[in-house]
C-alpha cells in the first residue's frame, strides 16, 4: 500500500502524462493550441523516453472534445480526460461542460493557460495572443458547474493535484473538474519523479441510513398502488435487474420518467409506461430513484395522502438554484446500495398477495394503448414520421446496437434493449451532443454498432463537419440517422404552450424563430469525409435504406447518414 515507483520523466509535461495514465486515464481528447508545445515534445519523445501516456483523439472542435470523452465514459464507465486551447478552447467547451455536470459524468477537463510570464523561462510569451487571450479567472466560465477547479503550479504537486482531480469527479455524484496547466510549469525540468504505486481507488459509494430503508419498505409494503419512478438509474447497468427483480419480487410499479438509459426492461410486467403524470393521481406511495424533476408544478403534481420519496446521491439535486419539490422521506444514498437493501427489507414485510394481479392488469392495458397509438401513427399515410421512424429503425436494429440519441428514438418504442444499450439527451439541453457523444460510445465499445438519433437543429449544433471528419481520422463507423423537418420543435411548442390563443398560434407560421430550411444536404457532411450518406423521402425507401447503411457501417467499416425528411 505505500509502495512507490520513479517516473523516469525529464519535464512536468511528461510527469502528468505518464501519472494520467497510471492513474486509468486511458485516452486524451485534445483540441490543441500554442499552450501544447510541452505536450506536443512529450509525446514525440515517448519512443525514447518509453514512457506509458494516454492515448492521444484530436478533435477538430471543442464540444466535439468534451462530449465525445462524455460518450466514452458512457461506454466504459471510466474518467476521461480532456485538453482544450488556453482561454479560447474553454469558452467553446462550456456547453458540454454544463452538460456533462448535469449527467454527474466525471470528466478530468483540462486547458493550457497563456503563459505567465511575458519573457525568461522557457514557455513565456512568444505571439500576439499571449496578451489577448488571457483572462482575469479563466476557470471562472465553468466554475458553476465543475466540482473543482485549480491551477498545476509546479512539478513537486502533479501527483497530488492528478489524484485529487480524479479523487473529486468520481466521488458521488460524480462530475466534471476543472485543471488549468502553464506551459512554463509543464516545460519545468524534473529528474523523474516518486509516485505511489498503482491507480487510486474508486471512492465507495454512500450506504443508506438502515432507519429511513425501513421506513420506506413500510410504505412500500403496505400501500395499495406503490410506484417506483426513475429516469437515470441505469447509468449504473448493474442496477437493471436490482430494480427489475424487486419490483416483481414485491409487486411495486415501475415508470420510467424521461429515461435516459436503460432503467428496467421495457416489458416489465409491471411497467406502467413512460410518463409519471398518469400515475401521479393514483399512486399512494411515489418513490423518486435519482429523478432530478420528478414533475411540473403547475401541471401535475402527487395526491396530497400520497407519500413523496426522493432518493439519489443527492436525492435533492443541490447544484439546481431552485426545486421545491416536496418529500416526505429523503434518502442518501447510490441507487444500487439503496436497492440491495430495500430488498431485504422488504423480505421480511408481507405484502397483498393480490397487488400485483392488478398493477400488472393495469400494466398490460396501458402498453395495449401505446403500442395501438404508435401502431395507427406508423401505419397512416403521407410524410415519414416520428412514430414511422422509429418502427423502422426499432425493426432494423442489430442485436448488438447501442442508441444514443438527442430527439427522437423513444425507448417504449425501440422494444427491449439490454442495459447499456440506450442514452438519451441530458438534462440541460444543450444541444450538439448526440453525435459527439455516440462516437466516444463507439470508441470505447469498438464491437458494437453504435447509431446516432438526432434532429436537423441538433446535428447542426454538433459541428457535423468535425464529427464527420473524426470518424474518419479515428476509425469510428457511426450510423447517424437525422430525422430532418426543418424547424426546432422546441420553439414552436413552447410559444404554443405558454401562448395557446396567442397571435403566433393564430399564424399561418408559428415563427420564424424556430425555422431552418432551406435545410442542406446533409449527407454530403459524411461523403466528404469518406462516408455513406442518403436522403430518404418516402415511406417506402426507409427501411431499405436503413439496411444499406448498416451495410456500410457493419460490414465495410464506413460511417453512415440517413437524412430523412419528416414532418
Amino acid at each position: 500500500m505505500g509502495r512507490t515507483r520513479r517516473i523516469a520523466a525529464e519535464t512536468v509535461a511528461e510527469a502528468y502524462l505518464a501519472l494520467l495514465r497510471d492513474r486509468g486515464v486511458e485516452r486524451l481528447f485534445v483540441n490543441a493550441g500554442t499552450d501544447f508545445a510541452p505536450i506536443v515534445e512529450a509525446y514525440a519523445r515517448r519512443p525514447e523516453s518509453g514512457l506509458d501516456l494516454p492515448e492521444v483523439v484530436v478533435c477538430a472542435h471543442e464540444n466535439l472534445a468534451v462530449s465525445m470523452a462524455h460518450g466514452a465514459y458512457l461506454g466504459d464507465g471510466r474518467p476521461q480526460a480532456v485538453m482544450l486551447h488556453t482561454s479560447v478552447g474553454t469558452a467553446n467547451a462550456v456547453c458540454g461542460v454544463l452538460t456533462a455536470a448535469r449527467s454527474r459524468v466525471p470528466l478530468l477537463v483540462t486547458a493550457g493557460r497563456t503563459p505567465l510570464f511575458e519573457d525568461g523561462p522557457p514557455g513565456a510569451r512568444e505571439a500576439g495572443i499571449h496578451w489577448a487571450q488571457e483572462m482575469y479567472d479563466q476557470a471562472g466560465m465553468l466554475r458553476e458547474f465543475v466540482k473543482w477547479d485549480y491551477e498545476l503550479r509546479d512539478g513537486a504537486q502533479v501527483e497530488t493535484v492528478v489524484d485529487r482531480a480524479l479523487d473529486v469527479a468520481r466521488t458521488r455524484p460524480g462530475g466534471p473538474v476543472y485543471l488549468t496547466l502553464p506551459r512554463e510549469v509543464l516545460a519545468r525540468p524534473v529528474h523523474g519523479v516518486e509516485v505511489r504505486d498503482g491507480p487510486a481507488a474508486a471512492p465507495v459509494p454512500a450506504a443508506p441510513d438502515p432507519e429511513a430503508v425501513a421506513r420506506l419498505a413500510d410504505h412500500l409494503a403496505g400501500a395499495r398502488l406503490p410506484v417506483v419512478v426513475t429516469a437515470a438509474t441505469g447509468a449504473d447497468p448493474r442496477t437493471v435487474a436490482l430494480l427489475d427483480d424487486l419490483c416483481r419480487r414485491f409487486a411495486v410499479a415501475v415508470v420510467d420518467h424521461r429515461p435516459r438509459y436503460v432503467n428496467v426492461p421495457a416489458g416489465h410486467p409491471l411497467h406502467l409506461g413512460f410518463d409519471v403524470g398518469p400515475v401521479l393521481a393514483e399512486a399512494d406511495v411515489l418513490c423518486f430513484l435519482d429523478v432530478d424533476v420528478p414533475w411540473t408544478p403547475g401541471t401535475a403534481a402527487p395526491r396530497d395522502d400520497a407519500v413523496v420519496v426522493q432518493c439519489g446521491p443527492d436525492p435533492h439535486f443541490g447544484a439546481y438554484p431552485i426545486r421545491g419539490h416536496r418529500s416526505d422521506l429523503s434518502i442518501t444514498a447510490d441507487p444500487r446500495s439503496l436497492l440491495t437493501a430495500l430488498a431485504a427489507a422488504l423480505e421480511e414485510r408481507p405484502i397483498d398477495p393480490g397487488r400485483g394481479t392488478r398493477i400488472a392488469a393495469e400494466a398490460r392495458r396501458r402498453r395495449a394503448r401505446r403500442l395501438e397509438a404508435m401502431d395507427a401513427a406508423a401505419r397512416a399515410g403521407g410524410a415519414i414520421t416520428k412514430p414511422f421512424l422509429n418502427r423502422a429503425l426499432a425493426e432494423a436494429l442489430p442485436g448488438d446496437a447501442v442508441v444514443v440519441n438527442e430527439y427522437w428514438a423513444r425507448p417504449e418504442y425501440l422494444g427491449g434493449m439490454e442495459p447499456g444499450g440506450y442514452f438519451g439527451f441530458p438534462p440541460a439541453g444543450g444541444l450538439g451532443w448526440g453525435l459527439p457523444a455516440a462516437l466516444g460510445v463507439r470508441l470505447a465499445r469498438p464491437d458494437r454498432t453504435v447509431v446516432a438519433t438526432l434532429g436537423d437543429g441538433a446535428y447542426l449544433f454538433a459541428n457535423p463537419a468535425a464529427c464527420h471528419h473524426a470518424m474518419s481520422v479515428h476509425g469510428l463507423p457511426v450510423l447517424t440517422v437525422v430525422a430532418a423537418n426543418g424547424r426546432w420543435d422546441a420553439v414552436e411548442s413552447a410559444a404554443l404552450g405558454m401562448y395557446p390563443d396567442g397571435h403566433a398560434a393564430r399564424s399561418e407560421e408559428v415563427s420564424g424563430f424556430s425555422r431552418l430550411d432551406p435545410v442542406p444536404e446533409f449527407a454530403a457532411y459524411a461523403e466528404a469525409s469518406g462516408g455513406y450518406g442518403e436522403r430518404v423521402t418516402e415511406r417506402g425507401e426507409l427501411a431499405p435504406a436503413l439496411r444499406r447503411a448498416l451495410r456500410a457501417v457493419r460490414e465495410e467499416g464506413r460511417h453512415a447518414l440517413l437524412d430523412v425528411r419528416c414532418a
